[in-house]
């Protein structure tokens, strides 16, 4: 008969916390001291089969881009209703160069269309890297090589 107030007392620990219990100083401590030695306890495990926690994943950094001297691509000046190609002209004033100014006028190829506002837009490459430039008629475009942006 003794065995009944054992199983009284398994049962009643087997029953769910109410708010007050949890409530109490003892409660949390016990959930927190089996948290702790459950989690240890599955860490140990885990180095005695080989399985400890894995290594960081290495960081990624990009590869540096490569930087190198203006190498123009393209060059037209002009406005939307007509353009001429200046890339010739361009590349007389920058290419080979880490940084130019070319100024947008006529002289590069002509008028293209007279009485309009034109503008001189270039595509040209830094080593890795493309970058395009604008500027309008009468104005400078100033293209540059020493950094990546």
């Amino acid at each position: 008969m003794r065995l009944a107030p054992i199983l009284a007392a398994a049962a009643l620990a087997a029953l769910p916390a109410t708010a007050q219990d949890r409530d109490s100083y003892e409660y949390r401590e016990g959930y927190r001291r089996g948290y702790d030695d459950g989690f240890a306890a599955g860490y140990r495990k885990a180095l005695e089969e080989g399985r400890g926690a894995p290594p960081p994943a290495p960081a990624y950094a990009p590869p540096p881009a490569r930087l190198g001297p203006i190498r123009i691509t393209r060059a037209i000046y002009g406005s939307t209703s007509r353009s001429c190609d200046a890339t010739r002209f361009v590349k007389g004033q920058a290419e080979g160069r880490i940084n130019a100014t070319v100024n947008a006028s006529n002289e590069m190829c002509g008028d293209p269309a007279k009485g309009e506002r034109k503008q001189l837009e270039i595509t040209f490459r830094c080593g890795d890297i493309t970058k395009t430039a604008s500027g309008y008629e009468h104005r400078s475009v100033y293209l540059d090589c020493s950094t990546p942006n």
